[in-house]
């Protein structure tokens, strides 16, 4: 929600005063100039309606939000976009993409679930990423109380860090789920809990990379059903106030 009390945007207004005052203020004239500019900026400020205050603040931002966060998501790509700047496993991302779809039974249910922003950090590279991201952006484009955003693992490092997958690990994707405030109410982390019971102990024995096509042929198997699953219990979480997200608490 946006803030809108006219005196919110008071000290913004008389920064700006002391700003162009302080390079331009020599002797008294300027100190009356200065005066003056402080009165009117703050007899304006405290009668103005909301509409003008509402433009003192950043766009899109409420009073109190997480701005690393909302800047996060501003800066983030929509899916199109960023499908169309995918450089490496493209043809696997294009191929989840036009395959994914959404059960009745699910998207029901994701569309009591709530309005939500998703907040996706992820890699082109990752093949956890291609099999599943676009299957949450399937979701979200068929679920009108939902909005997806999508950033590198640069810009969302410190996320990655706080929300590791059940071994520990930093990984992509990571699935933020923000209130209007930014606030992380719920998150997802790599993969559905049905691979990971077989994937994470191929990974803990250094195996991945030999046994990669038995993760593929999970996913082609499974066709989405479990991450959609997952994801929409993640944001009843939220919904209901009961976040699903390790590593929250500690966030």
């Amino acid at each position: 929600m946006p803030c809108t009390p006219a005196v919110r945007y008071v000290g913004p207004c008389l920064r700006l005063v002391f700003a162009y005052t302080g390079v331009a203020a020599q002797g008294v004239r300027a100190n009356i100039r200065l005066t003056a500019a402080v009165v009117v900026v703050s007899i304006l400020a405290l009668t103005a309606p909301d509409s003008v205050a509402t433009a003192a603040c950043v766009p899109g931002r409420a009073v109190g939000a997480d701005t690393t966060l909302a800047a996060a998501y501003q800066e983030g790509r929509s899916w199109d976009v960023f499908l169309e700047g995918v450089d490496r496993r493209r043809e696997l991302w294009i191929g989840t993409w036009h395959a994914a779809t959404v059960p009745e039974h699910l998207a029901i249910r994701a569309r009591n679930a709530g309005e939500w922003r998703l907040l996706v950090i992820t890699a082109p590279g990752c093949s956890d990423s291609a099999n599943s991201v676009p299957v949450i952006a399937k979701l979200v484009e068929q679920t009108p109380g939902l909005e997806l955003r999508l950033v590198d693992t640069t810009i969302g490092r410190s996320w990655m860090e706080a929300h590791r997958s059940p071994d520990g690990r930093a990984s992509t994707p990571t699935v933020l789920v923000l209130d209007d405030q930014f606030t992380i109410r719920g998150c997802w982390v790599e993969q559905p809990a049905a691979l990971q019971r077989i994937w994470l102990p191929i990974v803990a024995r250094g195996a991945a990379s030999a046994e990669l096509d038995q993760k593929m042929d999970w996913y082609a198997a499974d066709a989405g059903r479990e991450i959609l699953r997952e994801i929409i219990e993640v944001l009843e979480g939220a919904r209901d106030g009961r976040p699903v997200c390790p590593g929250l608490d500690a966030a």
